[in-house]
């Protein structure tokens, strides 16, 4: 078929011996063999990706009905890249967005592996945490048998502080009897009471004994000196108590006189 033959039939239907275009549709040709094939050219065949009409630069062919358009062409208007390799008589298609693909596989890849260290750094965290709180609740439970201990021992130590205040007063109770008990010939019962911090005195005489009945013409002065000196004997041991006491008439059973005082400063009534 020669130039001439091809113009003749230029109103886009045209017959030509095709070499070496092959469709592969008889596998048991050779790839030397020449089929004779009804091509036609169609300017009116639209090729659209995503509703955009292609390029018309490239005019779509139809061989026995089927509709072909070049591979670059149609490369190009799928947005792919064509390559074509001689050597192996390969045409290599490519997604010009696989690498933008790819680096955004890793990134989610990272992403995992970043969120997974995120995870088992935050276990252990809690971790760590569980074994500081199990410590925090040994270290309370050891301080608060430690504060039962010494509270058990403070119990102790305020109850032989009491039983010790408690002998001290008998004791200075013996000796305020054998310094006042016959002061001026006078016949006094001197008993203390309490403990450390707060001291009773009671001051007993019977008047209605005639030996007492001094009592009745000593002044008040000579009466408050005596008191007093009790009073100052008192704080010599315990300097710290506070003094309430009364002197009794037995007889009577009636209150002759009160005093009470702190810091050894004595007020008699």
């Amino acid at each position: 078929m020669n130039k001439k033959t091809f113009t003749k039939m230029g109103k886009g239907i045209a017959t030509t011996m095709v070499a070496g275009f092959m469709l592969f549709a008889q596998t048991n040709v050779s790839e030397a063999a020449v089929i004779s094939k009804k091509v036609e050219t169609n300017p009116q065949i639209k090729i659209l990706n995503n509703s955009v009409q292609v390029s018309k630069d490239v005019t779509p062919i139809m061989v026995d009905g089927t509709t072909y358009l070049p591979v670059r062409s149609l490369s190009g208007a799928l947005n792919m890249n064509v390559r074509w390799e001689g050597s192996s008589k390969s045409i290599y298609i490519t997604d010009p967005n696989e690498s933008l693909l790819r680096n955004e596989l890793q990134a989610k890849i990272n992403e995992i592996y970043n969120l997974e260290n995120f995870v088992k750094n935050k276990d252990n965290k809690i971790a760590e945490l569980e074994k500081n709180s199990k410590t925090k609740d040994a270290k309370i439970t050891e301080l608060e048998a430690a504060s039962k201990t010494k509270d058990a021992k403070i119990a102790e130590l305020e109850r032989q502080l009491k039983l010790k205040s408690t002998a001290s007063l008998d004791d200075l109770e013996d000796q305020l009897n054998d310094d006042y008990g016959g002061w001026e010939d006078l016949e006094l019962d001197i008993s203390l009471n309490g403990d450390a911090d707060d001291i009773e005195v009671e001051i007993e005489i019977d008047l209605d004994d005639n030996d007492n009945s001094d009592w009745l013409e000593f002044s008040d002065t000579k009466i408050e000196r005596f008191i007093n000196a009790i009073a100052d004997d008192i704080w010599d041991e315990f300097e710290d108590a506070e003094i309430t006491g009364e002197v009794i008439d037995i007889a009577e059973n009636e209150e002759l006189l009160e005093f009470s005082g702190e810091d050894g400063d004595l007020d008699i009534k």
